[in-house]
């Protein structure tokens, strides 16, 4: 397959690099918002979420599955436990392990956190039919793919 873009067709305002940059700032902005009401941001409420729809996590296991260092990830933890969203506890079988528990408030809170994050979403997505947000999916879940099996490589896009 012939690459689909060339330096004589590239411009940074149409890259797909730039619009999924942009509509990704754009959608947590407006996430930040919404989530306000809860002091909490996008990124810790992607935390809450993890750990509430898997139970216990551990902080080493978010870390990877966010794409964050684990520095980044233990101050984004000690924020939501100031707040008291979560619960951090030591493995038994390994001291060195640090577990995530949802407490009751952030139990609680997820529901309805949750409810506002639909909403928000449901507001980007206006217009788009539900065959067009799987397309969508689809195609980002392969660049996804793309990006984590190769090296970029210029001579074969």
């Amino acid at each position: 397959m012939p690459p689909l873009f060339s330096t004589q067709t590239y411009s940074p305002d149409t890259s797909i690099g730039f619009l999924i940059k942009r509509a990704g700032q754009l959608m947590a902005n407006n996430l930040d918002r919404a989530l306000a009401e809860f002091d909490i941001t996008h990124a810790q409420f992607g935390i809450l979420l993890k750990v509430h729809h898997a139970g216990v996590k551990t902080a080493a296991d978010l870390a990877r599955e966010v794409v964050a260092d684990t520095g980044a990830m233990t101050r984004m933890l000690d924020r939501l436990e100031e707040k008291s969203f979560i619960v951090r506890s030591r493995s038994e079988s390994d001291r060195r392990v640090i577990k995530v528990a949802l407490s009751d408030k952030g139990v609680q809170a997820a529901g309805r956190m949750t409810e506002v994050a639909v909403a928000a979403l449901n507001h980007h997505l206006r217009g788009f039919s539900a065959e067009e947000v799987d397309l969508f999916r689809s195609f980002l879940g392969r660049m996804i793919a793309n990006a984590c099996n190769q090296p970029i490589n210029s001579d074969n896009p």
